[in-house]
């Protein structure tokens, strides 16, 4: 009898075991959290705006001659309204006022800036854009 007893028991254990809940499933981030978080990752802004960031970026580290310097976007597709980075090669003036030869315009500096603001400049030796 005693072990018909615990077999019952056991039986009864397993079946309580059995029938507790179950955790609940893990919540779903709402969409409109999702799409705002989309968004803002992949705001696109415009060259005359990537460059505004890009000048204020070079006042506040108080580059010197930048009266001297001319800036160009280096895109691949010229028909780019809007993106969410620029790149943008820093060409000198050379005129009587900045000096040089009036015949080149040499590239000082490259520049990668991002619809967040965030600006890299390129390194040659290391042949990749690093934090400015």
């Amino acid at each position: 009898m005693p072990f018909t007893k615990r077999a019952s028991l056991f039986i009864f254990a397993a079946l309580l075991l059995g029938c507790s809940r179950s955790p609940q499933p893990p919540q779903e981030v709402p969409a409109s959290k999702t799409t705002a978080s989309k968004q803002a990752a992949s705001k696109e802004i415009t060259e005359n705006q990537a460059l505004d960031l890009l000048l204020a970026a070079l006042k506040r580290r108080k580059v010197a001659d930048l009266d001297c310097l001319e800036f160009m976007a280096e895109t691949d597709d010229p028909a780019v309204s809007k993106a969410e980075q620029w790149e943008f090669a820093a060409h000198e003036i050379h005129d009587k006022r900045c000096g040089g030869d009036p015949g080149v315009s040499p590239v000082r500096d490259r520049y990668q800036i991002s619809s967040a603001g965030k600006v890299k400049v390129y390194d040659a030796a290391e042949g990749e854009f690093k934090k400015f």
